[in-house]
């Protein structure tokens, strides 16, 4: 891996094989964003997050997923199969020359098929082997079936979610698979960057379980140091938590303890509104933490500030509780978000044709901003098979080895 910066991308000269399937994907993608050469071979049977909803046009197809074209931008597609005594012998000669395998089988999986590290670092001692797996590559657990829900609650957050009076709360859309991957992008990198210096590659073991659990703040400190499980803060006091306003959700945090600096300029700017009951607000007792944890309290509050906000859409509340240094801060949905004028002003959001549906798609752009380094959306998810043809020439395939592999079923062309 010699790379170029000038020459464009950080990683322009780095070769990626990812071995498609749930996990891995958001790992490829980081690279790919970044420059390199990301090749993802996918099963005859196809990569099943091509038929995750929700579709393009709302039509289902293989290369509608929203979720497959956004997690595979940037990548060549491949098919091959690999168990095939011939795919073998093209996966083997394609990990010649690559720096980097993703990939996200059962432990023990690509040792079935005589593919484990030990015959491919033989091979490319340079090259640095992620595994993603629910629980690791060793362990009681290992073999375990998994899945986003059982990780993300193996792993504390599910618990963490939910509030002391509720019950475990989910974390919306495979939370864990995205952790998971993006601790396998870093670990990567890292070993990356030592086989360079080494020429030395190596394995890396990405766990579910594990990157959930890191995710999980304080709460195992807290357990640990004072014997206390950790929940979500939910309800606890007046003038803390989310609330309805005219058009959804805002979320304030007006008090908080003995902070009640933001408390009476809420209450004056309800009274100056001629809300009914605001003046109530105005007494010494609601300085105190005693007071406002009562649940006559929160009732009391949760009444007079929802006839105030009901009155105001969420952007008018934000817009004004900025000038008035109070947080109240709008409960976004996801057109809000799309919408939202700091992420429009700063162009986070992306517009590219993708060829595969052909038809433009929004995705969402990079989260961090590097002054000489460019990242960029240059192509839409590969259609399936696409780029099949092209990595098989690269590899001295003849035209009639590529139409044998065809037929015998060893790989698919589009």
């Amino acid at each position: 891996m010699q790379n170029n910066i000038a020459e464009g991308n950080v990683f322009t000269n780095m070769r990626v094989v990812e071995l498609a399937g749930e996990l891995g994907g958001y790992t490829g993608k980081l690279f790919a964003d970044l420059g390199a050469e990301v090749i993802r071979i996918e099963s005859m049977e196809g990569d099943p997050t091509r038929l995750e909803k929700p579709f393009y046009g709302e039509t289902a197809g293989i290369e509608n997923s929203l979720r497959y074209q956004y997690l595979n931008t940037n990548k060549k597609g491949m098919v091959l199969d690999i168990a095939s005594p011939e795919g073998k012998e093209v996966f083997l000669k394609l990990i010649k020359t690559t720096d980097l395998l993703i990939e996200g089988f059962p432990p023990g999986h690509l040792e079935s098929l005589g593919l484990g590290y030990e015959i491919l670092s033989a091979i490319n001692p340079k090259l640095v082997h992620t595994a993603i797996t629910p629980y690791g590559q060793y362990g009681p657990y290992r073999d375990y079936p998994f899945s986003d829900l059982t990780c993300l609650a193996m792993g504390g957050m599910l618990y963490l979610a939910g509030t002391e009076d509720d019950k475990p709360a989910l974390v919306p859309d495979k939370q864990s698979f995205f952790q998971a991957d993006l601790y396998a992008a870093y670990g990567s990198m890292v070993a990356l960057i030592n086989a360079d210096m080494t020429s030395e590659g190596q394995y890396i073991d990405v766990s579910l379980q594990e990157s959930v659990a890191t995710a999980q703040e304080n709460a195992i400190q807290t357990y640990d140091l004072e014997g206390r499980i950790r929940r979500g803060l939910g309800l606890i006091e007046a003038g803390h938590g989310t609330f309805k306003c005219q058009d959804g959700y805002v979320y304030i945090v007006a008090a908080m303890g003995s902070n009640v600096h933001m408390w009476y300029p809420l209450v004056d700017w309800m009274i100056e509104e001629n809300i009914p009951g605001a003046e109530v607000l105005r007494g010494e007792e609601w300085g105190t933490t005693e007071h406002r944890r009562k649940q006559e309290s929160m009732a009391t509050f949760k009444t007079i500030f929802e006839q105030f906000t009901s009155k105001y859409s969420k952007q008018d509340l934000y817009q004004e509780s900025q000038k008035r240094k109070v947080v109240i801060y709008p409960v976004n949905t996801a057109k809000d978000v799309l919408e939202n004028p700091q992420l429009i002003y700063r162009k986070y959001f992306k517009e590219m044709y993708s060829e595969s549906v052909n038809g433009t798609i929004t995705y969402p752009g990079c989260p961090y901003e590097l002054e000489k380094i460019p990242w960029e959306l240059r192509n839409g998810a590969p259609a399936f098979g696409q780029d099949t043809a092209e990595v098989l020439k690269q590899l001295g395939y003849s035209a009639d080895d590529i139409k044998s592999f065809v037929k015998r079923g060893v790989s698919y062309v589009k």
